[in-house]
């Protein structure tokens, strides 16, 4: 566990530059009990220095793939805040946050857990601005395609079209009402027309279940949803946690998503993976409304990551081997 010291100027930062309270807004954070209290102190220290009418909980830890489920106390908190800032990473999906954003509060989501050297870096040693500059322009690149293929030298070719949805820039700051962000940036999102996502997608680096992945397992999709897990021990833990959840859309592929924070490396830590540079994250389950898709709500959501594959857009390379294509106007190359 880290000193109070040694997270203060992260945490000045999280604040000041990515929550932004203004002079007395309702501010909550949310650590667990398994998390670095002294992060979380740092935090509601420089949230009450810039003016905020900040609050600190401590809820108990879930177990890796439970569904979110907060009780009384803390469901009311949350619908009372404008400004929430999860450090553990296991609100987002529970009703009354989903409650509290649609009245308009903001959320800021993170889990330092195993990644604290990662998540310093990411947030304080990085081109900032050529980071949102890649951001923004996945975003336009992919607001302008009709049909994207993802292959691999694993073995993944997933194809789908993303034309008329949207892209999501996770720029890892608050900047509106309702919105929802992960931090340290930056990550691109879209949900691809679920009745065209077809293929196979072979995970070969990480998934939110287990972790690291050591031996690549495949999941066949048909028309968004996956219709089969093949491969070793690991597939086999992935196919019964699936089983076991008893949830028809858990299986249904809600979001397509890119990295593009140079500072991070697989680590088995989502927070980390997702934002690793040309990597691929695909979710599964529950789907915010701001993707404009039709998977909806479900307790439970699932990711899975692919290390390096290549991206294609409508024929045209964007990214690959764990670059991003210069010929395109990307800055982080």
């Amino acid at each position: 566990m880290r000193t109070c010291a040694y997270w203060q100027q992260f945490a000045e930062v999280t604040i000041s530059r990515l929550m932004r309270p203004r002079w007395g807004d309702p501010s909550l954070i949310v650590t667990n009990t398994r998390s670095d209290m002294n992060l979380a102190r740092a935090c509601l220290e420089a949230a009450s220095r810039a003016g905020a009418d900040a609050q600190l909980i401590v809820k108990a830890r879930l177990a890796r793939g439970s569904a979110s489920k907060l009780g009384p106390v803390i469901a009311d908190a949350i619908r009372g805040s404008k400004l929430i800032l999860d450090l553990c990473d296991e609100i987002d999906a529970d009703p009354a946050t989903i409650e509290a954003r649609g009245s308009g509060a903001r959320l800021l989501v993170t889990s330092v857990g195993g990644v604290e050297e990662y998540v310093i870096r990411a947030l304080l040693d990085v081109d900032h601005d050529a980071m949102i500059h890649d951001a923004h322009l996945v975003a336009r690149l992919w607001n302008q395609t009709d049909h994207c293929r993802v292959t691999s030298r694993q073995g993944t070719d997933l194809s789908f079209d993303l034309m008329p949805r949207r892209s999501i820039v996770g720029a890892g700051a608050l900047s509106e009402d309702g919105e929802a962000d992960f931090f340290p940036g930056a990550q691109v999102s879209i949900a691809p027309v679920e009745e065209t996502i077809n293929g196979s997608i072979v995970i070969d680096a990480s998934d939110s279940v287990q972790g690291m992945v050591r031996s690549p397992y495949r999941f066949t999709m048909r028309s968004g949803v996956i219709t089969a897990v093949d491969g070793g021990k690991e597939a086999t833990a992935m196919r019964s946690w699936l089983e076991s959840r008893d949830d028809k859309t858990i299986y249904r592929l809600c979001h397509f998503s890119v990295g593009l924070n140079p500072q991070a490396r697989i680590s088995g830590n989502m927070i980390e993976d997702e934002r690793v540079l040309a990597a691929v994250d695909f979710g599964f389950g529950y789907q915010s409304s701001d993707f404009g898709g039709t998977v909806g709500s479900s307790p439970y959501h699932m990711d899975v990551m692919l290390a390096a594959p290549t991206i294609f857009l409508d024929g045209t390379e964007m990214s690959g081997r764990g670059r991003l294509n210069p010929e395109l106007g990307f800055l982080q190359v």
